[in-house]
């Protein structure tokens, strides 16, 4: 796979006097807003949005995860507010890329299918238009996102997007993709990406899809869970007093797991250590520097928070009406 491509550190802000008036969601943005139906066809299909999950680089999903959702053991993921404001601000996205490179754009209304395997298709979001400075037709993917994720992920692309738009280029065969990235809490557009057709990426993600859809949707074997998360999906609940007998795989397990908590317990004890020594190196400073350029800031920060033990003491019958019970499987390793 070839280096991701970083997003650049400056940013170009959005004029909003420039832009025209928005005009309300359900008479300007109804095409751009999925309906019931087109969200349950997606469950007979793979699209770009989830390829990355299924191949396991999502951190936000599992392979098993989405196949609990296509085959309607978990209800599909809602749509949130975040969500909406990405479909409803994808035209204004487009209109910007177009002012921005002078490139034309097309929304395609239906998803492209792969040439040979049906269940793969691509929900593009804009088609961009042969122009001066391009390679014949590509893809436009446009992303809300935040800057704190960004900052968390030392300017990469999230890996995921890199995937969703190799997965089009793949099924479209067009030569290129451009990324358009906003920042909802800044208000604040990335300059535009540009991202090469990785051939060799796509012919291993295409494979690892149809097998995974063979194996998983056509023959129904369960994918296995691959977090705690996934576990308590499959296993939400224990029998009281049922006990398991340890397999050889489980001993075996068992015993790798004890080497791996030892070697974090080992990990976080010289981490917590260096950074009590650089601590004390900056001892009432705020920032560490070298050459001019931060390497480590300490800061004072201020927080307000709740105190739940008191308000519990002074008004017991107030709490008592806003006390919600969950109920989870803590994992305790002997």
């Amino acid at each position: 796979m070839k280096k991701r491509p970083q997003i650049e550190a400056f940013f170009i802000s959005i004029n909003f006097k420039t832009q025209k008036p928005m005009k309300t969601p359900t008479a300007a943005f109804s095409s751009e807003i999925p309906s019931p139906d087109w969200v349950e066809e997606r469950k007979n299909y793979i699209s770009g949005s989830i390829a990355a999950a299924i191949l396991g680089k999502s951190a936000y999903s599992t392979p098993l995860q989405v196949w609990l959702r296509k085959k309607g053991h978990i209800p599909p993921i809602n749509s949130s507010e975040i969500m909406f404001f990405g479909n409803i601000f994808e035209p204004n996205m487009a209109e910007y890329f177009t002012s921005v490179t002078g490139l034309k754009t097309r929304r395609v209304n239906e998803p492209i299918e792969h040439k040979n395997h049906s269940f793969l298709r691509a929900n593009i979001d804009r088609q961009i238009l042969n122009g001066e400075g391009v390679d014949g037709t590509g893809v436009l993917e446009l992303k809300t996102t935040t800057s704190h994720r960004l900052k968390s992920l030392d300017g990469e692309i999230p890996i995921e997007w890199i995937y969703q738009v190799q997965f089009y280029m793949g099924i479209t065969n067009y030569a290129y993709s451009k990324l358009l990235v906003y920042e909802r809490d800044t208000c604040r557009f990335h300059p535009i990406l540009h991202i090469e057709r990785d051939d060799k990426l796509i012919s291993e993600m295409e494979m690892k899809l149809i097998d995974w859809w063979q194996k998983h949707m056509v023959e129904g074997i369960r994918p296995d869970p691959v977090n705690g998360e996934d576990a308590l999906l499959l296993y939400p609940d224990a029998s009281d007093g049922k006990i398991v007998e340890a397999s050889a795989e489980d001993q075996a397990y068992y015993e790798e797991l004890i080497k791996v908590r030892q070697k974090i317990n080992s990990l976080t004890f010289e981490k917590d250590l260096l950074e009590a020594f650089i601590k004390n190196s900056i001892g009432e400073g705020e920032r560490l520097v070298a050459g001019g350029h931060d390497l480590i800031t300490w800061k004072n920060q201020t927080t307000n928070r709740l105190d739940t033990k008191a308000l519990k003491q002074r008004y017991p019958a107030l709490c008592k009406k806003f006390i919600k019970q969950t109920k989870t499987r803590r994992f305790v390793v002997k």
